[in-house]
């Protein structure tokens, strides 16, 4: 399995869940333990189960370029949310604006 291929994966979900995988990945390498170790010592049960045994098969350096694509994802996310709300302010402007 790839990196590639885990993403695939772990596109459901949620920013908290995204947040916790990134937290057990980082103290997996930090601790030189496995991320399942640092699941079941931590207990973020939210993360799906079948991702956590995912990275069992990457080693530390693809554990870190999974890091910098989901921390890419979230950053990406809150880029595009923020501009869908400038967008929206900008045309609640000139909606007002033609009216007057």
């Amino acid at each position: 399995m790839t990196v590639t291929e885990i993403i695939t994966h772990i596109g459901d979900l949620n920013r908290t869940q995204a947040t916790g995988l990134i937290c057990l990945i980082s103290l997996a390498v930090r601790e030189n333990t496995t991320v399942a170790h640092q699941y079941e010592e931590i207990g973020f049960e939210d993360i799906p189960e079948r991702i956590v045994t995912l990275c069992y098969q990457l080693n530390d350096d693809e554990l870190l370029d999974l890091i910098g694509r989901i921390t890419l994802a979230l950053i990406m996310e809150k880029n595009t949310a923020a501009l869908d709300e400038e967008n929206a302010q900008l045309l609640v402007q000139q909606a007002i604006d033609d009216q007057n």
